[in-house]
């Protein structure tokens, strides 16, 4: 058993602060926390996919998702979960200081 104090990253440092990666034959699992300053885009062009599934809890803040199109898809806010399929394409503007814990499953 390993046990952790879940901490987000300051803003020196990366967004993103992975606090357990678990990978073996069998699974790859990665759990941590993201910190994202308001004002900002994720990412700051087009869209990202990863072969990862990702389920996020929005602690506090607000995010806007957007479709490939550009469009509002949906709004994250503090006490929303969000499950995003690997390889569908993510992007989203950050509307306030939002800080997530996610968890990304191969």
């Amino acid at each position: 058993m390993e046990i952790k104090n879940i901490i987000y990253p300051s803003s020196k440092e990366h967004y993103n602060m992975s606090l357990f990666h678990i990978k073996n034959e069998q699974v790859d699992i990665q759990f941590g926390t993201v910190f994202l300053k308001k004002g900002t885009r994720i990412p700051e062009k087009g869209f990202t996919k990863h072969a990862c599934h990702e389920i996020s809890i929005i602690q506090k803040g607000k995010i806007e998702m957007l479709n490939e199109d550009g469009s509002s898809k949906a709004y994250l806010k503090e006490g929303d979960v969000v499950y995003i399929k690997a390889f569908e394409a993510q992007a989203g503007n950050v509307l306030e200081d939002t800080s997530l814990i996610y968890t990304l499953i191969k």
